[in-house]
């Protein structure tokens, strides 16, 4: 061991000369600065440098203060726009970007049609897309958006995540607050609304009568039934399909109203809904008809899936009666809304805002409601951050324009399908959603969803989905800003092709034994089981899950 004494210069590496030129620079300028800062506490949960998210949404809109945007999330792009700016300079160099200054530009309103896929949609040409409501599609500039938030994220991430992301979350709650007419204080942003969902369940409790109806979300269905398994609740199915084309039922909003009320069981506490139905495509007459008579009826707990909701139909919330108002409404903005995915919300009557629990605890649990939901952990928020610039898209195009030009074409291609299928109308559609009966040719037992999807996907290039209600095929047509009349009369040819192929197919033949292998129901779960899976209520395909069931499966 040596004895001699431990050197006091520090090795190279260490020394000062090794720091770089600009930080020896600004230490030299800040060495005889006084600290001016006052020591200061954490204001919210955790160790995040930001303001406390609940003293954030709770200012009024005289007193708050947005955060400062970046340039590139204070409006929407289009195509031309964003490969204009797109120069081999930019390209080297990102930081470049920042310098184009568009403040004030004001967004173009779009032609509908091929022109609008064009300029903000990424759909491949390949296909025809008529299938909108399945998962949405993200507008081009909210997913430049988005993938600029995640370099500026990287660029400095703790700076990103500790100081500017809550803040601007709290940003895009307040704007789609505003948009919804709701108090900031009632509303979350959450993944999507599955999501939501998953928390909303959690009000069911030991005791409860839980109604739905069976049109339910397959998804939604098996959360209400692992829950009221779970706690000793009660569930009780509400039957709606078998009126589909019943105008005297279906077609009427008082009728429909009055045959929920009438078949609601006793003690009912809880109904699980849609405002418009995944699988059947129907707009049902919630805030005006529905939600107000089972108040009357003694329901406490009224849960609804909003997931086709946003742009689609105009939300209200602040001007909604009393007894007209929800317990929960969950929805999805990466559908109709386009933005990035993947974003939903939760409005919480303010009954429940202490109640209700995220199903991820995080570093907000107990401190309030947007503290609770805010912040699930470490991922991308960067959709969430999107928000503004899309609401500010939406009102540029024009909101009654876009959804009258959506609803007309809805309307126009519905009609049309049907007369040339020779079949029956459905008595309510939504307004950018409807089913349309398939032709008697396809009303086969040896047919499936699947098969005349598969068809229609993999031979003549168009995304539908194909369902079955109450042992009928239909096809689900979706109708947005980008689609054209063309693209239902090329569905119209595809889907009668197929139709005189099938009665002289020899396929039929491989078909005789689909009934006889179907798996029989031992009726260990609820009556309404095989006819969901049958039927394809997930949405996801239109499938029929029966054909390659599981044996350990609850479903």
């Amino acid at each position: 061991m040596s004895d001699e004494p431990p050197s006091a210069e520090p090795e190279p590496l260490w020394a000062l000369e090794a720091i770089p030129a600009h930080l020896r620079h600004r230490l030299d300028a800040l060495s005889g600065a006084a600290i001016s800062q006052t020591a200061s506490a954490y204001e919210g949960f955790g160790s995040f440098h930001s303001e406390n998210v609940e003293d954030l949404v709770a200012k009024d809109t005289a007193t708050y203060r947005p955060p400062k945007l970046p340039q590139f999330a204070r409006r929407i792009t289009g195509r031309s726009e964003l490969e204009k700016s797109l120069t081999s300079e930019n390209k080297e160099n990102g930081e470049k970007r920042e310098q184009v200054n568009d403040e004030g530009k004001i967004i173009p309103s779009c032609e509908f049609g091929l022109p609008f896929r064009q300029e903000h949609f990424t759909i491949t040409p390949e296909f025809v897309f008529i299938n909108h409501g399945a998962f949405g599609g993200s507008l081009l500039g909210a997913l430049a958006i988005k993938h600029r938030y995640e370099e500026l994220m990287e660029r400095e991430v703790v700076e990103f995540m500790d100081r500017d992301l809550l803040p601007l979350i709290v940003y895009s709650v307040r704007r789609l607050a505003e948009f919804f007419n709701a108090d900031p204080q009632q509303v979350v942003l959450l993944q999507n609304a599955t999501y939501a969902l998953n928390c909303a369940i959690r009000l069911i409790e030991k005791d409860d009568v839980v109604v739905f109806f069976d049109t339910e979300y397959l998804s939604v269905y098996k959360m209400m039934y692992f829950r009221c398994k779970e706690v000793g609740a009660v569930f009780h199915e509400i039957a709606l399909s078998k009126y589909l084309h019943d105008t005297k039922v279906m077609g009427d909003d008082d009728a429909l109203t009055d045959e929920i009320c009438r078949n609601l069981p006793n003690g009912c506490t809880t109904v699980i809904l849609d405002y418009v139905t995944s699988t059947s495509a129907l707009c049902l007459p919630l805030f005006t008809h529905i939600i107000p008579a089972l108040r009357r009826h003694g329901v406490t707990k009224i849960i609804v899936d909003g997931a086709h909701a946003p742009l689609q139909i105009n939300l209200n919330f602040q001007d909604l009666p009393v007894e007209a108002r929800p317990s929960i409404f969950v929805g999805n903005l990466h559908k109709w809304f386009s933005v990035s995915k993947s974003v939903g919300f939760m409005w919480v009557h303010e009954t429940f805002v202490d109640s209700i629990r995220a199903v991820v605890l995080s570093h907000g649990a107990g401190d309030g409601l947007l503290s609770e939901f805010i912040w699930d952990g470490t991922r991308d928020y960067g959709a969430y951050l999107c928000i503004p610039a899309v609401i500010d898209f939406w009102r540029a195009q024009g909101l009654d324009r876009v959804r009258k030009h959506c609803s007309d074409l809805l309307k126009g291609a519905a009609e049309m399908l049907t007369k040339s299928f020779g079949t029956r109308p459905v008595a309510r559609h939504a307004p950018f959603m409807s089913l349309v009966e398939l032709p008697k040719e396809l009303q086969d037992p040896r047919v499936t969803a699947k098969y005349i999807q598969d068809l229609l996907h993999d031979v003549y290039k168009v995304e539908v989905p194909v369902k079955r209600v109450e042992g009928r095929f239909y096809v689900r047509i979706s109708a947005f800003v980008y689609n054209t009349p063309s693209e239902y009369a090329y569905l119209r040819e595809a889907i009668l092709d197929i139709a005189r192929k099938w009665v002289r197919s020899r396929e039929q033949l491989d078909f005789q034994g689909y009934e006889a292998g179907m798996p029989s129901d031992d009726g260990s779960t609820l009556p309404s089981d095989k006819r969901i899976r049958e039927e394809g209520g997930c949405g996801v395909s239109g499938l029929d899950p029966g054909l390659k069931r599981r044996k350990s499966s609850k479903f």
